[in-house]
């Protein structure tokens, strides 16, 4: 009788508890903020109109926000005021709410307190956004800090929910298919950024409607949903259109043996592709191989980039012969086998294969065609590393190359390994150059913080910002350890388009495997990965 008397007592507390204090389940034990997430609102919203309450937003009732839309132009959806924050695990998130001809009063900084309270999340025209709401809703507290989501197009395709209504950067984008002469961006254009086409609009009637296209552009501007459940791109002024100069190459990397079966000395070799008809006998080109390992780093100082030499850098120059457009192009050493030592194939006498020596005998015997600021002192297993630590191999118009030299093309191998490859804090930084390819940006834009415009940051380094893509180290099913001698291609093919002068489908890595017996020319040439070219 005791226990029943007791455990009443306990059930009648507990009542009385929950019937005087409201609890929400995210915030057990206090009492939550009133200032909520966009990132926690977008989600309510699953097809069916939601009125907004503190039951449902987890006991908040307002969102701090900072404006990105600008009606000046009127090139936005009429009637929305755009906004976003990062309160949540930092993610940039936006909204857009439904405000008719007040929206125009606000421009993008200005920082706002909004009650969203009452207000109905819903999606009109394809677009989510919150209704209901009027200027008494909202507080201004001034100037805030604009955030922008640095993202290619295929992300925004793959999860449009988390960036819809936010500031978006579109980087190294141009429009595809090619502009014709005497085209301008007015109406309804596909941008392309390597990694997708995006639909951008322009209203006929703005200011920059009849703007030339650039070469290559970065696009600054809000998606939005469509109808049709589409996404739609666009931009608030001219402002957000900004010129970042060309990405046109005549020399493509399309694959690379950095490990044949065997020792590598002497079996190493770069594939090319040509983008035009080039005599080197009149335009002269070099290869700059770069490496990193421990012996590297230790020995020798990062201080002049590809142009380093000693055990960093390696150069060697192609100034005979040529390469026709669409042609692939071999730079090789004298082994000239497909697969190493031991390989079965050659490369045929009819290859366009261009040979240079490396010596396989001696300690750091291997000084190339030199040109850089100290003599080159490779060891005798071939200029590829294969240690885990970065590694590179930079194609050069002409024979000179500097510190500043920017390459023709250039890409990187990693796993992991970064041995003093990068360093900001140096004058002039330490670090090698990169070029406006598919795989890095020499180029980015952030939100100046006085003006709210896009302004152009150099980034010209690998591994500044986010020029940080490099290739692992090959490896397969069969062979899942990375340099593991089994004579592994990285083939690296995506599309490049001659008339834009860029890539409109990025390279990607795919590893072959050059069975010693059986791998031919064909392999390298005719698997269905290669990179093409388009007009």
């Amino acid at each position: 009788m005791k226990y029943l008397v007791n455990l009443l007592l306990i059930i009648s507390i507990a009542a009385v508890s929950n019937s005087c204090t409201k609890t929400y389940k995210n915030y057990p034990g206090g009492e939550p903020n009133d200032v909520g997430a966009i990132l926690d609102v977008r989600p309510l919203y699953k097809d069916q109109d939601v009125v907004l309450s503190k039951d449902n937003l987890y006991g908040a009732s307002k969102l701090a926000v900072v404006v990105i839309s600008d009606h000046t132009e009127k090139n936005l959806p009429e009637g929305l005021l755009v906004v976003q924050d990062n309160r949540r695990l930092g993610l940039v998130r936006g909204i857009s709410i439904e405000l008719g001809a007040a929206a125009a009063k606000y421009h993008t900084g200005d920082s706002l307190l909004i009650d969203i309270t009452g207000g109905t999340l819903t999606r009109k025209n394809g677009i989510l956004l919150i209704t209901g709401l009027t200027e008494s809703n909202f507080t201004s507290r001034g100037k805030g800090a604009v955030a922008i989501n640095a993202i290619t197009i295929a992300q925004l395709q793959a999860k449009p929910e988390n960036y819809e209504s936010t500031l978006c950067l579109f980087n190294k984008s141009s429009l595809n298919p090619a502009p014709q002469p005497g085209e301008v961006i007015s109406g309804t254009k596909k941008i392309n950024d390597g990694f997708g086409d995006l639909v951008m609009y322009t209203d006929p009637a703005v200011s920059y409607a009849q703007k030339t296209p650039n070469a290559l552009g970065a696009y600054v501007g809000i998606p939005f949903g469509t109808p049709e459940g589409s996404i739609q791109f666009r931009t608030r002024n001219e402002d957000d259109i900004v010129n970042m100069g060309s990405s046109a190459q005549d020399l493509l990397i399309t694959g690379i043996q950095s490990d044949p079966k065997g020792g590598d000395g002497g079996y190493e070799y770069v594939q090319m592709m040509a983008t035009k008809d080039i005599d080197f006998t009149v335009t002269p080109y070099s290869i700059v191989f770069c490496g990193n390992a421990g012996t590297a780093s230790s020995n020798t100082p990062l201080d002049a980039g590809w142009a380093t030499g000693g055990q960093r850098t390696i150069k060697w120059d192609i100034t005979t012969g040529g390469v026709q457009k669409g042609k692939f192009f071999y730079f090789g050493f004298q082994g000239k086998k497909i697969n190493g030592s031991a390989g079965a194939h050659s490369f045929p006498a009819t290859t366009n294969y261009y040979q240079k020596t490396f010596t396989t005998s001696g300690t750091n015997p291997n000084k190339g065609d030199g040109g850089l600021v100290r003599a080159s002192a490779f060891s005798t297993s071939g200029p590829w590393p294969n240690s885990g630590n970065t590694c590179g191999v930079a194609i050069f118009k002409g024979t000179t190359v500097t510190e500043t030299s920017v390459p023709e093309d250039v890409l990187f191998v990693a796993t992991g390994g970064g041995a003093a490859v990068y360093d900001a804090n140096k004058t002039p930084t330490l670090g090698y150059r990169i070029c406006n390819n598919d795989w890095y940006s020499m180029y980015s834009v952030s939100i100046d913080p006085v003006t709210y415009k896009p302004v152009v940051v150099p980034y010209l380094h690998y591994r500044s910002n986010g020029n940080t893509n490099s290739m692992p180290y090959p490896v397969n099913e069969a062979h899942p350890t990375a340099a593991t001698d089994a004579g592994l291609f990285s083939m690296m093919g995506g599309v490049y388009n001659v008339t834009l002068g860029r890539w409109t489908s990025a390279r990607k890595q795919v590893v072959v495997e050059l069975f010693q017996a059986t791998a031919t020319i064909d392999t390298l040439e005719l698997h269905e990965s290669v990179t093409k070219l388009v007009e």
